[in-house]
Formats: C-alpha cells, structure tokens, sequence
C-alpha cells in the first residue's frame, strides 16, 4: 500500500506543480538579482560541495534552476531535470534571458531518469527531498545511486525540520504553510 499510495500522492503533487501558481508566485528565480534568499541558497549549497570543472554534474529536480543557472553562469557543464512541465519551460526561459544554454533543462522524473548508468560525478538535490514522499524518496536514492558514478558525490540540502521557521510555516503562524513539503526529513533518517 505505501508505494503505491505515495506513488498516487507524487503524481497529484506533479499535477499541482504544473496546474498551480507554485513557480509563477513572486517567489523569486536566478534572474532576480535581488533575491536574498536565493543569494543565501546558493552560497550554502556551494559550501556543502563545490565541483571542480572536470566533474559532470546533475541538478535533480532543479525547480526554478537555481543551482543549474549559477553553475553555468561559472562555466560548469551542468544538466537539470524536474517533472514539472512549467519548472523547466521557466528555467529554459531564464537560461534564453541570461545567455545561457537552455538545451540543459530536461523534463524528467528523478526517481527514473532514463540517463546512462554511473554518469555523473555529482549530483545536487537542493529542496527537493522534502516535495517527495517516503517511498519516493528512496526510489530517488535508488536512481541517484545508479547514475553516479564509483565515488560520486550526492549533495542534499533541504530545510531542517526543527528550525523555528519551519515551525512556523507547518503551524501558519506568521508565515503561510508550504503545502508542498509533504515529508520533511531529519538528518538522522537522512543519514540512515
């Protein structure tokens, strides 16, 4: 019941990301220079794991492109995938405003990229792991674990469920609940 059943959840979870304002808000993306928050991100993600330039990257569920754009805006040779249809048609729209290649956005499933087996030396999955549910998420690992190559390098950043903020936002005190985190994941099931 529960692979299937999560199953159901993630397929209603793609539909409301392409049917919904989720990407369209004023949330911000790479283009907007102005974004703190995205600034912030992307300099913590970075201090997780930088990649050097001969290392073949992926961006797993890449939503708005962030890292994708900031990598190549470095030079990185750096593909992005995500199941939303509305997701990449924005990353490739940034990419186009930027000058940067859009041909590297792909609309795939994560948990079944349909990429060569042992291809990449790193894979960045940045707020992605708490969009999945439980037995996605480890289908996600599965998959990430076949396309890497021997020593390659998973790199998970996702909000920490005990932060007060995210408190807050489960609870819409002060700050609206996002009703796409459907399982946030603590360091020690991470770890596990």
């Amino acid at each position: 019941m529960g692979l299937q059943s999560d199953a159901l959840k993630q397929e209603r979870m793609r539909e409301f990301y392409d049917t919904s304002s989720y990407y369209t808000e004023k949330r911000g993306n790479f283009s907007d220079a102005a974004n703190r928050f995205k600034r912030y991100s992307l300099k913590n993600i970075f201090s997780i794991y930088y990649p050097s330039k001969n290392e073949k990257i992926i961006d797993l569920g890449c939503g708005w492109g962030n890292i994708s754009l900031g990598l190549q805006k470095r030079g990185f040779d750096v593909l992005s995938i995500d199941y939303s249809k509305q997701s990449i048609e924005i990353c490739k729209k940034t990419a186009r405003k930027l000058g940067l290649d859009d041909s590297r956005f792909l609309c795939r499933d994560a948990t079944n990229t349909k990429l060569k087996s042992a291809s990449f030396d790193v894979a960045y999955c940045a707020d992605l792991i708490e969009h999945l549910y439980p037995h996605i998420y480890i289908d996600l690992l599965k998959e990430v674990h076949r396309i890497l190559k021997k020593g390659g390098k998973l790199i998970l950043y996702a909000p920490n469920p005990a932060h007060y903020l995210e408190i807050l936002k489960r609870n819409n005190i002060i700050l609206k609940e996002d009703v796409a985190h459907v399982d946030y994941k603590t360091i020690g099931r991470v770890k596990k």
